[in-house]
C-alpha cells in the first residue's frame, strides 16, 4: 500500500515540475518574443513581474534595460534638438558678418580684392559644410528613403562635376538597386568623386565598380592618383584633417561629410591604397524596395 501512495506522490510530483516547466518555458519564450518586438520597433513597453521566482528576476531585469535605454534615447534626442538649434543660430549669426565683409571689400576697391573675396568664400564654404555635417550628426534633418538605380545616381553626380575637370575619365561597371536618400548619396558620391580628381593628374581616370546580393549592395571608387601616406590612411574620415599632397582650398570636411552620409543609410565605407591609387570601398543594405 505504501508503495502505491509513494508512486503516487512521485507521480504528481513530477506532473507538477512538468507543468512548471512548461509554465516557465511560455513565459521566457513570451519574453523573447517581447524583446525581439522591442528591438525591430514594434512592441510596447514590457510590463514588471509581482512574481517571486527566478524568471521574474529576468522579466524585471528586460523591463529595467527597457526604460534605460528609452531614457538614453529621450536624452539623445533631447542632445540632437539642442545641437541642431544651436548650428541653425551659429549658421544665422556668421552669415550676416560675411555678407558685410564682402559688401565693405566691394566698396573699398582694394589691389587685394580678389584674394580677400577668395578668402571670405573659403570661410562661407568652410562654415556652411561644418554646420551640415554638424546638423547631419545632430539627426537634423530628415532623410527620404525611395527606390534608387545608383549607377544613374553616380552617373548625374559625375555630370555636375565633369566640366571642372574635363580631361579626366569616369569608368562605370555593374548596376545596383537601393532604397536610400538620392539628394543625401549624390552628395556623398560628389564629394569622392572631387576628392578623386583633385588626387588625379590630367589624364587621370576613376573606375567605379558596382556589385548586389540580396542583402548589400557594395560600390568601389578607385583613382589612379597614387594613393595616400599609410599614415594618413586612418584619419581620411576626420573633419579638417588634411592628407599629404590634398589641395589647400578645400575646407577639409568633405570626407567626413561622406562618412555621416553613408553612416546614415546604414552602411560602411573603408579607405585603402592600391597598385595605382586610392580606393574607397561602400557596403550598404538592400532595404526593401517595394516601400514607398
Amino acid at each position: 500500500m505504501i508503495q502505491y501512495v509513494l508512486s503516487g506522490i512521485l507521480l504528481a510530483t513530477a506532473a507538477g515540475l512538468a507543468a512548471l516547466r512548461l509554465r516557465d518555458t511560455a513565459r521566457l519564450r513570451k519574453l523573447s518574443g517581447q524583446m525581439e518586438d522591442y528591438l525591430t520597433g514594434h512592441g510596447g513597453t514590457i510590463p514588471l513581474s509581482l512574481k517571486e521566482d527566478t524568471i521574474a528576476q529576468v522579466e524585471n531585469a528586460a523591463a529595467e534595460m527597457q526604460n534605460r535605454i528609452a531614457v538614453s534615447e529621450e536624452r539623445f534626442r533631447q542632445e540632437a534638438q539642442r545641437t541642431s538649434d544651436l548650428t541653425a543660430d551659429i549658421s544665422h549669426q556668421l552669415k550676416t558678418p560675411l555678407a558685410s565683409l564682402r559688401l565693405f571689400c566691394e566698396m573699398d576697391g582694394s589691389a587685394h580684392f580678389e584674394q580677400q573675396i577668395s578668402q571670405i568664400e573659403r570661410m562661407e564654404t568652410l562654415i556652411s559644410s561644418l554646420l551640415r555635417l554638424e546638423k547631419l550628426c545632430a539627426d537634423g534633418y530628415e532623410l527620404m528613403f525611395g527606390p534608387c538605380d545608383l549607377r544613374k545616381l553616380i552617373e548625374q553626380s559625375w555630370q555636375q562635376l565633369q566640366p571642372l575637370w574635363p580631361d579626366r575619365t569616369l569608368h562605370m561597371e555593374g548596376e545596383a538597386q537601393l532604397r536610400c536618400d538620392g539628394k543625401w548619396l549624390s552628395e556623398a558620391f560628389r564629394n569622392l568623386l572631387k576628392n578623386a580628381c583633385e588626387h588625379t593628374a590630367e589624364g587621370g581616370q576613376i573606375r567605379v565598380r558596382l556589385e548586389q546580393s540580396d542583402r548589400t549592395v557594395y560600390c568601389t571608387l578607385e583613382d589612379d592618383g597614387g594613393g595616400a601616406a599609410a599614415k594618413d590612411l586612418p584619419h581620411l574620415f576626420e573633419r579638417f584633417y588634411r592628407a599629404e599632397g590634398q589641395p589647400s582650398g578645400g575646407a577639409g570636411l568633405g570626407l567626413a561629410i561622406v562618412k555621416e552620409i553613408v553612416f546614415r543609410h546604414h552602411g560602411h565605407i573603408t579607405a585603402e591604397n592600391t597598385a595605382k591609387g586610392l580606393k574607397f570601398t561602400i557596403s550598404l543594405p538592400v532595404l526593401d524596395l517595394t516601400k514607398s
